[in-house]
Protein backbone atom coordinates (compact mmCIF):
# COMPACT_ATOMS: atom_id res chain seq x y z
CA UNK A 1 0.00 0.00 0.00
CA UNK A 2 1.35 3.52 -0.89
CA UNK A 3 1.22 5.35 2.48
CA UNK A 4 1.63 8.60 0.32
CA UNK A 5 -0.81 8.02 -2.38
CA UNK A 6 -3.47 7.03 0.77
CA UNK A 7 -2.58 10.33 2.73
CA UNK A 8 -3.18 12.36 -0.81
CA UNK A 9 -6.29 10.70 -1.37
CA UNK A 10 -7.34 11.62 2.11
CA UNK A 11 -6.23 14.84 2.15
CA UNK A 12 -7.85 16.34 -1.67
CA UNK A 13 -11.93 14.13 0.08
CA UNK A 14 -10.90 16.77 3.24
CA UNK A 15 -10.68 19.28 1.28
CA UNK A 16 -13.19 18.93 -0.75
CA UNK A 17 -15.73 18.36 2.07
CA UNK A 18 -14.11 21.31 3.48
CA UNK A 19 -14.86 23.56 0.60
CA UNK A 20 -17.93 22.46 -0.23
CA UNK A 21 -18.90 22.96 3.95
CA UNK A 22 -17.93 26.80 3.18
CA UNK A 23 -19.96 27.21 -0.16
CA UNK A 24 -22.94 25.77 1.37
CA UNK A 25 -22.38 28.81 4.08
CA UNK A 26 -21.60 31.27 1.57
CA UNK A 27 -24.84 30.15 -0.47
CA UNK A 28 -27.06 30.65 2.65
CA UNK A 29 -25.15 34.21 3.69
CA UNK A 30 -25.69 35.35 -0.33
CA UNK A 31 -29.23 33.93 -0.76
CA UNK A 32 -30.20 35.50 2.98
CA UNK A 33 -28.78 39.50 1.84
CA UNK A 34 -30.42 39.23 -1.85
CA UNK A 35 -33.76 38.74 0.52
CA UNK A 36 -33.14 41.41 2.56
CA UNK A 37 -31.99 43.30 -0.53
CA UNK A 38 -35.57 42.41 -1.92
CA UNK A 39 -37.05 43.46 1.27
CA UNK A 40 -35.73 46.81 1.24
CA UNK A 41 -36.27 47.59 -2.49
CA UNK A 42 -39.63 46.35 -2.86
CA UNK A 43 -40.88 47.35 0.97
CA UNK A 44 -43.84 49.21 -0.29
CA UNK A 45 -45.46 46.50 -1.89
CA UNK A 46 -44.40 44.13 0.67
CA UNK A 47 -46.18 46.56 3.65
CA UNK A 48 -49.37 46.55 1.84
CA UNK A 49 -49.40 42.63 1.65
CA UNK A 50 -49.20 42.73 5.05
CA UNK A 51 -51.76 45.10 5.73
CA UNK A 52 -54.17 43.67 3.33
CA UNK A 53 -53.42 40.23 4.48
CA UNK A 54 -53.77 41.78 8.43
CA UNK A 55 -57.07 43.00 7.01
CA UNK A 56 -58.29 39.61 5.51
CA UNK A 57 -57.82 38.00 8.92
CA UNK A 58 -59.75 40.50 11.17
CA UNK A 59 -62.45 40.39 8.76
CA UNK A 60 -62.71 36.28 8.78
CA UNK A 61 -62.04 36.18 12.30
CA UNK A 62 -65.14 38.82 13.32
CA UNK A 63 -67.31 37.46 10.64
CA UNK A 64 -66.66 34.15 9.68
CA UNK A 65 -64.67 32.43 12.42
CA UNK A 66 -66.59 30.57 15.25
CA UNK A 67 -64.54 30.27 18.72
CA UNK A 68 -64.49 27.30 21.06
CA UNK A 69 -65.35 27.10 24.47
CA UNK A 70 -64.03 24.52 27.20
CA UNK A 71 -65.77 23.89 30.74
CA UNK A 72 -65.02 21.19 33.14
CA UNK A 73 -67.34 18.48 35.13
CA UNK A 74 -65.73 16.40 38.47
CA UNK A 75 -67.68 13.35 39.60
CA UNK A 76 -67.46 10.81 42.05
CA UNK A 77 -69.26 7.59 41.15
CA UNK A 78 -70.27 5.40 43.23
CA UNK A 79 -71.22 1.85 43.53
CA UNK A 80 -68.85 0.77 40.84
CA UNK A 81 -71.31 2.90 38.38
CA UNK A 82 -67.64 4.24 36.80
CA UNK A 83 -67.82 2.70 33.76
CA UNK A 84 -71.08 2.96 32.81
CA UNK A 85 -70.36 6.61 33.23
CA UNK A 86 -67.28 6.06 30.16
CA UNK A 87 -69.20 4.28 28.30
CA UNK A 88 -72.25 7.07 27.96
CA UNK A 89 -69.60 9.63 27.49
CA UNK A 90 -68.17 7.50 24.55
CA UNK A 91 -71.54 7.08 23.36
CA UNK A 92 -72.32 11.19 23.37
CA UNK A 93 -69.06 11.72 21.95
CA UNK A 94 -70.09 9.39 18.71
CA UNK A 95 -73.33 11.14 18.42
CA UNK A 96 -71.14 14.14 18.37
CA UNK A 97 -68.97 13.14 15.33
CA UNK A 98 -72.21 11.59 13.37
CA UNK A 99 -73.69 15.21 14.21
CA UNK A 100 -76.85 13.33 15.13
CA UNK A 101 -77.72 15.93 17.17
CA UNK A 102 -81.64 15.04 16.66
CA UNK A 103 -80.87 12.24 19.35
CA UNK A 104 -78.19 13.97 21.62
CA UNK A 105 -81.34 16.35 22.10
CA UNK A 106 -83.22 13.37 23.25
CA UNK A 107 -80.89 11.65 25.59
CA UNK A 108 -79.22 15.10 27.00
CA UNK A 109 -82.96 16.66 27.22
CA UNK A 110 -81.01 19.79 25.23
CA UNK A 111 -82.72 21.68 21.85
CA UNK A 112 -81.78 21.43 18.74
CA UNK A 113 -79.76 24.98 19.04
CA UNK A 114 -77.50 23.55 21.91
CA UNK A 115 -76.85 20.11 21.05
CA UNK A 116 -76.25 21.56 17.54
CA UNK A 117 -73.22 23.48 19.69
CA UNK A 118 -71.64 20.78 20.74
CA UNK A 119 -68.26 20.13 19.83
CA UNK A 120 -66.88 17.45 21.80
CA UNK A 121 -66.72 15.47 25.21
CA UNK A 122 -64.31 13.49 27.00
CA UNK A 123 -63.48 12.05 30.36
CA UNK A 124 -60.18 11.41 32.24
CA UNK A 125 -59.41 10.07 35.66
CA UNK A 126 -58.43 12.95 37.85
CA UNK A 127 -54.46 11.58 38.30
CA UNK A 128 -52.93 12.72 41.92
CA UNK A 129 -49.02 11.94 42.81
CA UNK A 130 -50.60 11.70 46.58
CA UNK A 131 -53.26 9.72 45.87
CA UNK A 132 -51.34 7.54 44.10
CA UNK A 133 -48.57 6.99 46.87
CA UNK A 134 -51.46 6.33 48.97
CA UNK A 135 -53.01 3.26 47.22
CA UNK A 136 -49.13 1.70 46.62
CA UNK A 137 -49.05 2.35 50.77
CA UNK A 138 -52.08 0.38 50.93
CA UNK A 139 -51.63 -2.42 48.51
CA UNK A 140 -47.95 -2.65 50.47
CA UNK A 141 -49.62 -2.99 53.93
CA UNK A 142 -51.73 -5.89 52.41
CA UNK A 143 -48.86 -7.88 50.59
CA UNK A 144 -46.92 -10.33 52.17
CA UNK A 145 -43.67 -9.85 52.81
CA UNK A 146 -42.25 -11.68 49.33
CA UNK A 147 -44.76 -10.42 47.20
CA UNK A 148 -43.75 -6.82 48.35
CA UNK A 149 -40.00 -6.76 46.98
CA UNK A 150 -41.39 -7.61 43.74
CA UNK A 151 -44.12 -4.53 43.86
CA UNK A 152 -42.65 -1.59 41.78
CA UNK A 153 -44.37 2.03 42.36
CA UNK A 154 -43.68 2.67 38.39
CA UNK A 155 -45.71 -0.29 37.06
CA UNK A 156 -48.64 0.29 39.95
CA UNK A 157 -48.93 4.01 38.75
CA UNK A 158 -49.19 2.92 35.15
CA UNK A 159 -51.09 -0.03 35.59
CA UNK A 160 -54.01 1.60 37.34
CA UNK A 161 -57.44 1.02 35.75
CA UNK A 162 -59.39 4.05 35.35
CA UNK A 163 -62.26 2.70 37.91
CA UNK A 164 -59.76 3.07 40.50
CA UNK A 165 -60.07 6.55 40.57
CA UNK A 166 -62.08 8.07 42.90
CA UNK A 167 -62.81 11.70 40.38
CA UNK A 168 -63.12 11.48 37.34
CA UNK A 169 -63.17 14.80 34.94
CA UNK A 170 -65.33 15.20 31.87
CA UNK A 171 -64.46 18.00 29.49
CA UNK A 172 -66.96 19.41 27.43
CA UNK A 173 -66.53 21.71 24.16
CA UNK A 174 -68.80 23.80 22.47
CA UNK A 175 -69.32 26.67 19.95
CA UNK A 176 -71.17 28.91 22.44
CA UNK A 177 -70.08 30.36 25.39
CA UNK A 178 -73.30 29.61 27.62
CA UNK A 179 -73.60 26.16 28.67
CA UNK A 180 -76.64 24.71 29.35
CA UNK A 181 -77.60 23.47 33.21
CA UNK A 182 -79.73 20.36 31.44
CA UNK A 183 -76.59 19.27 29.71
CA UNK A 184 -75.18 18.34 33.50
CA UNK A 185 -78.33 17.10 35.07
CA UNK A 186 -78.81 14.38 32.10
CA UNK A 187 -75.05 13.06 32.85
CA UNK A 188 -76.16 12.54 36.37
CA UNK A 189 -79.86 11.48 36.33
CA UNK A 190 -78.73 8.96 33.69
CA UNK A 191 -76.73 7.16 36.47
CA UNK A 192 -79.05 8.11 39.00
CA UNK A 193 -82.48 6.36 37.46
CA UNK A 194 -80.70 2.83 36.80
CA UNK A 195 -82.30 0.69 38.54
CA UNK A 196 -79.14 -1.49 38.83
CA UNK A 197 -77.30 1.41 40.64
CA UNK A 198 -80.16 2.21 42.61
CA UNK A 199 -81.14 -1.13 44.30
CA UNK A 200 -77.11 -1.23 44.91
CA UNK A 201 -77.79 2.29 46.84
CA UNK A 202 -81.01 0.95 48.57
CA UNK A 203 -79.63 -1.40 50.19
CA UNK A 204 -75.99 0.32 51.13
CA UNK A 205 -77.91 2.55 53.07
CA UNK A 206 -80.17 0.00 54.80
CA UNK A 207 -77.45 -2.18 55.73
CA UNK A 208 -75.28 0.85 56.62
CA UNK A 209 -78.43 1.87 59.07
CA UNK A 210 -78.35 -1.57 60.88
CA UNK A 211 -74.87 -1.03 61.32
CA UNK A 212 -74.87 2.71 62.68
CA UNK A 213 -78.24 1.12 65.04
CA UNK A 214 -75.40 -1.63 66.41
CA UNK A 215 -72.81 0.72 66.88
CA UNK A 216 -74.36 2.60 68.83
CA UNK A 217 -75.40 0.29 71.13
CA UNK A 218 -72.46 -0.82 71.57
CA UNK A 219 -70.99 2.64 72.64
CA UNK A 220 -74.00 3.18 74.67
CA UNK A 221 -73.46 -0.38 76.29
CA UNK A 222 -69.36 0.36 76.94
CA UNK A 223 -70.18 4.18 77.84
CA UNK A 224 -72.24 2.17 80.83
CA UNK A 225 -69.74 0.25 81.79
CA UNK A 226 -67.08 2.76 81.09
CA UNK A 227 -68.17 6.12 82.54
CA UNK A 228 -70.89 5.36 84.99
CA UNK A 229 -70.30 5.36 89.18
CA UNK A 230 -69.57 2.27 90.67
CA UNK A 231 -72.53 2.45 93.14
CA UNK A 232 -74.54 2.12 89.94
CA UNK A 233 -72.41 -0.64 89.04
CA UNK A 234 -72.79 -2.62 92.31
CA UNK A 235 -76.47 -2.25 92.46
CA UNK A 236 -78.76 -5.01 92.91
CA UNK A 237 -80.31 -5.13 89.26
CA UNK A 238 -76.51 -6.55 87.77
CA UNK A 239 -77.02 -9.63 89.37
CA UNK A 240 -73.95 -11.74 90.72
CA UNK A 241 -71.08 -9.61 91.62
CA UNK A 242 -67.39 -10.82 90.36
CA UNK A 243 -64.72 -10.04 92.34
CA UNK A 244 -61.47 -9.11 90.87
CA UNK A 245 -58.35 -7.69 91.87
CA UNK A 246 -56.51 -4.75 91.01
CA UNK A 247 -54.63 -5.52 87.87
CA UNK A 248 -57.29 -7.69 86.26
CA UNK A 249 -60.01 -4.73 86.77
CA UNK A 250 -57.74 -2.16 84.77
CA UNK A 251 -57.01 -4.67 82.11
CA UNK A 252 -60.41 -4.97 81.52
CA UNK A 253 -61.27 -1.80 81.84
CA UNK A 254 -58.23 -0.79 78.92
CA UNK A 255 -59.62 -3.59 76.35
CA UNK A 256 -63.34 -1.78 77.01
CA UNK A 257 -61.80 1.54 76.52
CA UNK A 258 -59.87 0.45 73.15
CA UNK A 259 -62.86 -1.27 72.23
CA UNK A 260 -65.02 2.26 72.72
CA UNK A 261 -62.14 4.01 70.80
CA UNK A 262 -62.76 2.04 67.97
CA UNK A 263 -66.43 1.78 68.00
CA UNK A 264 -66.69 5.73 68.04
CA UNK A 265 -64.45 5.52 65.08
CA UNK A 266 -66.18 3.26 63.19
CA UNK A 267 -69.26 5.62 64.20
CA UNK A 268 -67.41 8.13 62.37
CA UNK A 269 -66.69 6.18 58.98
CA UNK A 270 -70.44 5.04 59.09
CA UNK A 271 -71.11 8.97 59.10
CA UNK A 272 -69.11 9.99 56.50
CA UNK A 273 -70.35 6.93 54.26
CA UNK A 274 -73.86 8.42 54.80
CA UNK A 275 -72.80 11.65 52.93
CA UNK A 276 -70.31 10.03 50.50
CA UNK A 277 -72.98 7.24 49.39
CA UNK A 278 -76.17 9.25 49.55
CA UNK A 279 -75.97 9.32 45.71
CA UNK A 280 -75.06 7.40 43.30
CA UNK A 281 -72.56 9.92 41.76
CA UNK A 282 -71.52 12.78 43.12
CA UNK A 283 -70.92 16.17 42.01
CA UNK A 284 -67.58 17.62 43.20
CA UNK A 285 -67.27 20.74 40.76
CA UNK A 286 -70.24 21.18 38.59
CA UNK A 287 -69.93 23.18 34.66
CA UNK A 288 -69.17 26.67 34.70
CA UNK A 289 -72.46 28.73 33.58
CA UNK A 290 -69.88 30.03 31.01
CA UNK A 291 -67.06 28.49 29.44
CA UNK A 292 -63.59 29.41 28.91
CA UNK A 293 -62.74 30.93 25.46
CA UNK A 294 -59.66 27.96 24.06
CA UNK A 295 -59.21 29.52 20.65
CA UNK A 296 -55.86 31.23 20.60
CA UNK A 297 -55.55 31.39 16.75
CA UNK A 298 -54.74 34.98 15.79
CA UNK A 299 -56.05 35.25 12.35
CA UNK A 300 -55.05 39.21 11.90
CA UNK A 301 -51.09 37.63 12.00
CA UNK A 302 -51.74 34.81 10.60
CA UNK A 303 -53.58 36.65 7.76
CA UNK A 304 -50.95 39.39 7.47
CA UNK A 305 -47.63 36.90 7.72
CA UNK A 306 -49.47 34.63 5.13
CA UNK A 307 -49.91 37.05 2.19
CA UNK A 308 -46.54 38.93 2.99
CA UNK A 309 -44.58 35.63 2.69
CA UNK A 310 -46.33 34.94 -0.45
CA UNK A 311 -45.76 38.53 -1.61
CA UNK A 312 -42.18 37.89 -1.01
CA UNK A 313 -41.77 34.47 -2.27
CA UNK A 314 -43.55 36.16 -5.58
CA UNK A 315 -41.15 38.91 -5.40
CA UNK A 316 -37.56 36.57 -5.23
CA UNK A 317 -38.56 34.38 -8.04
CA UNK A 318 -39.19 37.33 -10.34
CA UNK A 319 -35.99 38.64 -8.70
CA UNK A 320 -34.48 35.32 -10.20
CA UNK A 321 -35.87 34.59 -13.43
CA UNK A 322 -36.88 37.93 -14.54
CA UNK A 323 -34.08 40.58 -13.76
CA UNK A 324 -31.53 38.23 -13.20
CA UNK A 325 -31.61 34.96 -15.26
CA UNK A 326 -27.91 34.28 -14.77
CA UNK A 327 -28.41 34.26 -10.81
CA UNK A 328 -25.53 32.41 -9.34
CA UNK A 329 -23.57 33.05 -6.02
CA UNK A 330 -20.19 33.25 -5.78
CA UNK A 331 -18.00 30.31 -4.47
CA UNK A 332 -14.61 29.14 -3.42
CA UNK A 333 -13.00 27.14 -6.21
CA UNK A 334 -11.19 23.97 -5.16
Amino acid sequence: IDILSLFSLIGKKTNSLFISTINFFISILNLSFSILFIIKKKCLILSISLIIGALTGYVYEKNFYVPKYKTTLTLSPNFGSTYHLYENIKFYQNLIKQKDFKKLSVYLNLDSANAASLLSISIEPYENESLNLQGFKRLLNEADSITRETLSYKLFADKIPFESYAFHVITLQTYKSEIPIQFEQSIIESLENNIYFKNKKETFIENLKIKKEYVLSSIQKLDTLLFSEKKNLNNENLGTTIVLDKNQNENIELQLFDRYTKLRNELIEINLQFKDKQNVINTIDSFNELGVNVSDENYILYGGLFLFLIMLIVLIFYHIYTLNPNFNFKKLSY
